[in-house]
């Protein structure tokens, strides 16, 4: 069990825990009594003393409440006994506890990178993530909102919640079709094509684009086959006041509004660029981070692409080298240089050449 919060104030979760009996299919009990194995300190009151527990049965763990008296709801729905999953949410009195696991625990720093790390951002944080929980088991397509290219924040989302090697397909009738490639995902105009081809991963659909015949593919992929996350992106000035009521969406905030956390926006995606390249740490200089700042931190993709690239170039001792490690063309490296006056900066020394044959008189 791990991220908590209160309805009212931030309570303090204390856990003691108690191991069971080998072979008991119970588990710990939740409550306010200092006897439970995981103890719940509730300002308001409302957590019995010995409240719910956890158990484990044929189709996993779950929660059952122990005829306590304001019940357990389990994402906001009242419920005597539900599973506990990665991301459920669990009303106990005035508490709300979030189960967490490694994986979410990834994706909830990711999140936070992307909505921003100030304490007014919690709550938006935890909306996205129960957002993503719904996508995932597909109760509603996920909607990110906001400004700029939302298509590689959606491939970036997609890449935490379902893994880098899912498929992850755009449907977008108006950009070339093809397949992924180092500057631009898969894109199949046909939407149920596109839905099949997104088997096991992600469907991406853009607001001002929607295919005629979305709505249908989106039904289907409400059902129980295919598997498919869909994922909407919606630009701010695209969408109404009721419509982000219904979707509640993902919002994500311009960096103007962030400058004071710029810095580590940076170094995350610097430190997610050396860990994907394999690099040494130390690889990211600080004028390798001071330039990212001050020409590529326009958006979040920007950021990503600048550290990336730098990251290659450095560790690399050619260009067609550092391409390599990217997966895109030598000549097209080199242009994104040339284009940011870098060539000098990145001017990597040939083989060096044969000396001439020497006449004989």
């Amino acid at each position: 069990m791990g991220h908590h919060r209160s309805r009212d104030s931030a309570p303090t979760l204390g856990h003691q825990h108690r191991p069971s009996a080998p072979g008991v299919r119970e588990g710990p009990v939740l409550g306010a009594s200092d006897a439970c194995s995981i103890r719940i300190d509730d300002p308001s009151g409302q957590v019995s003393r010995m409240h719910a527990r956890i158990v484990r049965t044929k189709s996993g763990w779950a929660v059952r409440d122990l005829e306590s008296k304001n019940g357990i709801q389990f994402d906001g729905a009242q419920r005597a006994e539900g599973p506990l999953a990665p991301g459920t949410e669990l009303g106990l009195g005035g508490v709300i506890l979030i189960a967490e696991s490694v994986q979410l625990i990834a994706l909830r720093g990711f999140v936070a990178r992307l909505l921003g790390w100030a304490d007014t951002r919690r709550q938006d944080i935890d909306r996205a993530l129960r957002s993503v929980r719904l996508a995932a088991t597909h109760r509603a397509p996920l909607v990110l909102s906001g400004r700029g290219e939302l298509v590689t924040v959606a491939l970036s989302l997609h890449a935490h919640v379902r893994g880098p090697d899912k498929p992850f397909i755009l449907c977008d009738p108006r950009r070339r079709r093809g397949d992924a490639g180092v500057r631009s995902v898969a894109n199949i105009w046909d939407v149920r094509h596109a839905l099949r081809a997104a088997i096991g991963g992600s469907l991406c659909l853009l607001r001002r684009r929607m295919p005629h015949d979305a709505p249908a593919a989106l039904a289907e992929a409400k059902g129980p086959r295919p598997r498919v996350q869909v994922i909407v992106c919606v630009s701010d000035d695209e969408r109404s006041p009721v419509e982000s009521l219904l979707d509640d969406p993902i919002v994500i905030p311009s960096l103007t509004r962030r400058d004071n956390e710029l810095d580590r926006i940076i170094s995350e995606y610097a430190t997610d660029a050396i860990r994907e390249l394999g690099t040494p740490r130390s690889i990211f200089k600080d004028e390798d981070h001071e330039w990212v700042r001050t020409h590529s931190a326009a958006s979040l993709p920007q950021i990503e692409k600048g550290t990336r690239r730098l990251v290659a170039l450095r560790a690399s001792q050619t260009m067609t080298g550092a391409a390599a490690r990217l997966g895109m063309a030598a000549v097209s490296l080199s242009r994104w240089l040339g284009r940011r006056d870098l060539l000098d900066e990145f001017r990597f020394r040939g083989p060096p050449r044969s000396a001439p044959p020497r006449r004989r008189d």
